[in-house]
């Protein structure tokens, strides 16, 4: 069987490029059947233009930054994945907040002063 050029997480990270690409497409079948200048061939042109070449743009652009999704996504080994959990349990821990939400709580227990009163 041959391999899939895109794996289902490369394609839920192209939808978003393929959701216009469908838009564009109702369109440019809309314009094909419905001619709204009437029989203008300058106004076919334009208009079957502006919806061609951003729809190749993006299917190009679309197609390229999948296969580099997926290189990358390919590279990416269990050696690089333990090495950044080394990375991380190498760094010091952080201050636990104790001290801070005592003071917090300090502030919230105290008397409003009577010169605060509007």
């Amino acid at each position: 069987m041959a391999e899939r050029t895109f794996d289902r997480e490369t394609l839920l990270d192209l939808t978003v490029n393929i959701i216009p690409l469908g838009i564009i497409l109702f369109f440019v079948v809309v314009f094909l059947m419905i001619r709204p200048w009437g029989p203008n061939l300058y106004m076919e042109t334009v208009s079957m233009g502006l919806l061609v070449i951003p729809f190749v743009a993006l299917a190009a652009l679309t197609y390229f930054s999948g296969r580099i999704i997926s290189r990358d996504e390919a590279t990416t080994t269990e050696a690089d994945l333990s090495s950044t959990d080394a990375t991380l349990s190498e760094q010091e821990p952080e201050e636990e907040a104790g001290e801070d939400y005592e003071m917090v709580e300090d502030t919230l227990d105290a008397e409003p002063d009577e010169d605060d009163t509007n």
